[in-house]
């Protein structure tokens, strides 16, 4: 994970680029064959447990869908994590309120709760974004 993208901020060559109470919220892998996504938010604080390890679902009732470019893991409708791969950078789109968690990306900003993280700059450092 060295260029991560999420909302309008860049994360860089950190160990992970979000924490929620201590956890990893994902990583991932780029394999030939497809992404490779791990994703975790422990209960509390979600209102549900999800965990995904290398698109394997391990806890919750979500749906992940991979490809060479691309990994998603969805809650019914809704998108709760879509990752793409653009040359040695990773977009990412959060939206968390499905858990409970008022966490989300759009095109302006990563919002969390009723703040708002936007065209920042984090490099090296253990956690790009520790919650809680």
């Amino acid at each position: 994970m060295s260029r991560v993208i999420l909302g309008t901020n860049l994360i860089e060559d950190c160990g992970t680029v979000m924490t929620i109470s201590g956890t990893p919220l994902f990583s991932y892998k780029v394999e030939p064959d497809e992404v490779k996504l791990s994703f975790n938010i422990p209960s509390p604080p979600a209102n549900t447990e999800v965990r995904v390890e290398d698109n394997v679902i391990c806890r919750g009732n979500v749906v992940v869908k991979a490809d060479q470019n691309s990994a998603t893991i969805s809650h019914g409708d809704v998108k709760l994590l879509h990752l793409s791969i653009e040359g040695d950078t990773a977009i990412v789109h959060l939206d968390l309120r499905p858990l409970g968690l008022r966490i989300y990306t759009d095109s302006n900003a990563l919002h969390i709760g009723s703040s708002q993280l936007s065209q920042n700059i984090i490099k090296q450092c253990t956690n790009g974004i520790a919650i809680g």
